[in-house]
């Protein structure tokens, strides 16, 4: 692990796209823990329009992520485009909290704050770039601590948050807070990135050339790992809607017990990841992965098995660990199957993230209406039997593209 920070710290830029990585997590997680009892609760959206505002917020920030992150391989210098977007964020939070409003609300969350989003992926682009001479296994040990920062500010900024709006009717300060993130991001793009090193072909920008990437997304074997990679992380997302509703429905425990387990899985994720990216230097991306999968998939067969609210405090270690490596290795895992387009590799995440969402979604509405929230919990062993199945089949079946 201490070379893997000794080649963090040599590369100033990458030190700086670390940080600025943690800060734009920091306006995510301001405003995602508290999007519904904001909407609802504080503006009076009903549920359904919220249920719709999400469906289209998700939709707009994976088209967006996905077409900038292609168009970025084209471009010598993703700065000004960094900029542009997290100024987008800073209108889009900053009027949210100027002017909180259900219009308001709905127009920024759905149309504004997506281009913000897209930042997350680019900022990611840029910091493979800055690997891009290490070798396979030294460059995801650095991406997946890199990618820690990302977890720590979810840990960092909610507490911060909570602190300070303890005693304030409604959490509209949070989308201050986010303003402020963004606003830091874009000057930060402006005043510390450094000038790309080498200028992109102009081909990359070409119609053509953005097409045939939409064509590297669309076939067969790239569809197959993506959906298996959904079912692979969709776990996690299944896990957070189930282990809630038994723990505080079924077993008598409290939403402070929630809030508690929440931060303490948050919290045991990070030195995971770091041991994530030691593992790397003796074992295949692949292999952690699939590992990672397995034991989530069994850790959530606990939630069925669950009798007492300290159950949970005992499985939040088991899931924090496994989590680490399904959180933080996936967006290296497609970044190398396209090794010079670092913007299109890592367009497959917030598909991935749509698609993990969907899946997690649906298997919770079918699980919870025929067996109940605890017989949900095995569908997340077969969710992960699933994926792994699927990733598997795709590398024996189908080389790795390396472009």
């Amino acid at each position: 692990m201490s070379s893997s920070f000794s080649q963090i710290a040599a590369r100033p830029q990458l030190v700086i796209l670390s940080i600025m990585i943690f800060v734009q997590g920091c306006a995510y997680g301001a405003t995602l823990p508290y999007l519904g009892v904001t909407a609802i609760g504080a503006l009076g959206m009903s549920d359904q329009a919220y249920s719709a505002l999400t469906v289209v917020a998700s939709i707009m920030t994976v088209a967006i992520s996905v077409s900038l992150g292609i168009l970025s391989d084209g471009m010598g210098d993703r700065r000004r485009m960094i900029a542009l977007l997290a100024l987008a964020g800073t209108i889009g939070y900053g009027a949210i909290f100027l002017f909180a409003t259900i219009p308001v609300f709905v127009v920024a969350t759905a149309l504004i704050i997506p281009f913000a989003q897209a930042v997350h992926s680019l900022l990611f682009a840029s910091a493979r770039i800055e690997t891009s001479a290490l070798t396979t296994q030294d460059a995801a040990a650095v991406n997946t601590i890199v990618r820690s920062f990302m977890s720590a500010s979810w840990v960092v900024m909610p507490a911060i948050l909570g602190l300070v709006l303890a005693q304030s009717t409604n959490m509209i300060g949070a989308w201050g807070a986010a303003a402020i993130c963004t606003l830091l991001v874009a000057v930060g793009s402006l005043l510390l990135l450094a000038p790309a090193r080498e200028k992109a072909a102009p081909a990359g920008t070409s119609g053509t050339a953005f097409f045939d990437a939409l064509r590297e997304l669309v076939r067969l074997e790239m569809l197959v790992r993506m959906i298996a990679m959904a079912a692979v992380t969709g776990t996690t997302r299944l896990a957070m809607m189930i282990w809630p509703l038994i723990l505080t429905l079924e077993l008598g425990g409290s939403t402070r017990d929630v809030g508690f387990i929440a931060a303490l899985i948050a919290l045991i994720e990070i030195p995971f990841m770091l041991i994530a990216a030691i593992l790397l230097k003796r074992f295949s991306l692949l292999a952690i992965i699939i590992v990672s999968a397995l034991l989530y998939g069994l850790h959530m067969v606990g939630f069925a098995f669950a009798t007492a609210p300290w159950h949970f405090y005992a499985l939040a270690v088991p899931g924090a660990a496994a989590a680490a490596g399904l959180l933080s290795l996936p967006i290296t895992y497609f970044q190398d199957l396209f090794p010079t387009r670092p913007g299109l590799g890592t367009a497959f995440m917030p598909i991935n993230s749509f698609l993990g969402n969907a899946v997690s979604a649906g298997t919770f509405a079918v699980g919870s209406h025929f067996l109940g929230y605890s017989g949900t919990a095995w569908l997340g062993l077969a969710l992960a039997l699933t994926g792994v199945a699927g990733l598997l089949l795709v590398e024996n079946t189908a080389p790795r593209k390396r472009t």
